[in-house]
């Protein structure tokens, strides 16, 4: 394990990756491909059924960030302590957000707030679908060669196993409501996207270049939805 006091991009990537593939050692390909069949069922239910499986979604999903919060959150402290104090102080944003999501995954399953009843959303929305088919897809990418492209990955990706193509499968989803539904969440998995995602893309990490896109796009929802309510709150004081 490389060590240094001085922060270099391409350590930070090179021990990314490494991490990754530590955790396909550590779980094998068998948990992805229960992360994966298990969404595609859950997504065929929502889609086809709505708020009637809103509870099993938001069970599943949160002991699937329970299980990225364990490794991405408490064990990646340890391992970027190791490699150097400048990673883990550039990493340490990513378990305060995984602690977070946890906690309002938690809320969810006592008090639902998230929605899919999707016969009102604007068509345009829809589009966000094609991010989360890419987060479910995930592309195998080899660190500073480039992408794997094969089908296997539909099933055998490292969706479920990472934060970044899980948080593009749920963002996306939600953003068909938003602002119907989960507001903290949304907000959450969007500051997760945008933070997070770039610090991965500056890494050399290209797969989540499209999670940066869904991430700008959800903030832009919550801004103009922010000056909306302000404007409405204004409307009734007069």
């Amino acid at each position: 394990m490389i060590s240094t006091m001085n922060f270099d991009p391409r350590v930070f990537g090179e021990g990314f990756h490494q991490f990754v593939q530590k955790e396909i050692d550590l779980f094998g390909n068998s948990l992805g491909v229960i992360f994966h069949i298990v969404t595609l069922i859950i997504l065929f239910l929502v889609f086809r059924y709505g708020n009637k499986y809103r509870k099993l979604f938001t069970l599943y999903f949160t002991f699937n960030w329970i299980f990225l919060f364990g490794y991405w959150g408490i064990y990646a402290v340890v391992y970027w302590f190791e490699v150097g104090i400048p990673y883990l102080a550039v990493y340490s944003l990513t378990p305060v957000l995984l602690g977070l999501i946890v906690f309002y995954w938690i809320k969810e399953n006592i008090n639902p707030l998230i929605d899919f009843d999707f016969k009102s959303t604007p068509k345009k929305r829809f589009m966000v679908l094609i991010i989360l088919v890419w987060g479910l897809w995930y592309p195998t990418y080899i660190y500073e060669q480039g992408f794997v492209f094969s089908i296997r990955d539909v099933v055998f990706s490292n969706y479920g196993l990472m934060p970044c193509p899980t948080t593009m499968v749920v963002l996306s989803l939600m953003t068909l409501k938003y602002p119907v539904g989960n507001k903290n969440l949304y907000k959450l998995f969007t500051v997760y996207a945008l933070f997070i995602g770039t610090a991965t893309v500056m890494s050399g990490w290209i797969p989540d270049i499209p999670f940066i896109v869904l991430g700008a796009y959800s903030i832009v929802l919550v801004v103009f939805n922010g000056i909306k309510e302000r404007q409405e709150i204004k409307i009734n004081k007069r």
